[in-house]
């Protein structure tokens, strides 16, 4: 996936006119609301807490700085090392504090979502510095990347490379704008029936695409639906990863008086690049929005792209 990022920030730096320097990022207020000044010795030793934060790091060419990730496996727990080579100092939502303490981090990014609050308080405690990264809007993404390259002594890097995302995030944006628009569900998991609150990333990267979640106003980020809430809003599509689509298929069946089903529109999505919060979903917005296009401009059939 990093190799899909790289060549097209290579094509971008290639086919963009020159943008106007951004000025240089010396503080920033981190997404839970804590500051951060760039010390005059930047921090060497690095745990990075999220595999789209390790991505990030990749795209700055700083991952040098990694002491430590968390498990990256499709089944965790049992890992020295993760699939993108770094020591494992912990799971999802826990690290392993005996790990860390062999590791010996300056600083501790990490995604607060991802990581149990109390465990946060002990770190803090110890020393030790967190920075923040829970981006709530997809432009937010780019500043993020900024932020890390500060850090890292990549600024000027990590301010290419943003004014380049938040370029095709505008471009893809005005180039969809127009045109009919779907009611969506997008379906994390069938049973439960789990979908994302309207306001979640991977939900404004629907809106962006055309396509309008028919969730409801939720405080959770990935809330419980009934299917008679989806019968009720009728969906025209119905969105799913591709290891869920043949299972979503016969489920839904059921109900043929559901537009998606009576369009053919279950359709798989790239949902490993949509759902993580960082550069992999901005990579993956056009080729997303030109799926959606088929369904918006009234093709039938199933649009499923290579990942």
């Amino acid at each position: 996936m990093m190799r899909r990022c790289r060549r097209l920030l290579a094509a971008l730096t290639l086919s963009l006119p020159l943008l106007a320097a951004a000025a240089p990022l010396t503080s920033w207020q981190d997404d839970l609301g804590q500051r951060w000044q760039v010390p005059a010795h930047l921090p060497e030793r690095w745990v990075v807490l999220g595999p789209h934060l390790v991505d990030m790091m990749q795209a700055l060419g700083a991952t040098g700085r990694i002491v430590g990730v968390q498990d990256d496996h499709a089944m965790p727990g049992r890992w020295q090392t993760s699939l993108s080579g770094f020591p494992v100092v912990g799971q999802s939502g826990l690290i392993n504090e005996e790990r860390l303490r062999l590791v010996r981090p300056d600083v501790i990014v990490f995604w607060p979502a991802g990581l149990a609050v109390t465990q946060q308080e002990r770190l803090r405690r110890q020393g030790i510095a967190l920075l923040a990264i829970s981006p709530r809007k997809l432009a937010d993404i780019p500043e993020r990347l900024r932020w890390l390259g500060a850090l890292a002594g990549q600024g000027e890097r990590a301010d290419t490379q943003a004014a380049q995302w938040q370029r095709l995030l505008r471009e893809t944006t005005a180039r969809h704008a127009a045109g009919p628009r779907l009611k969506g569900l997008y379906q994390v998991w069938l049973t439960p029936l789990y979908s994302l609150a309207p306001d979640h990333l991977v939900s404004q990267a629907m809106r962006v695409c055309g396509v309008d979640s028919i969730v409801p106003p939720s405080p959770l980020a990935a809330p419980v639906l009934s299917p008679e809430l989806v019968l009720q809003t009728a969906p025209d599509i119905i969105l799913v990863g591709h290891g869920e689509l043949a299972d979503a298929r016969r489920f839904w069946a059921r109900f043929p008086s559901l537009p998606a089903v009576r369009r053919g529109a279950i359709v798989a999505v790239p949902d490993r690049e949509l759902t993580r919060p960082g550069l992999s979903l901005l990579q993956a917005l056009p080729m997303f929005c030109q799926q959606m296009q088929v369904w918006r401009a009234g093709g039938k059939g199933s649009a499923v792209p290579k990942s």
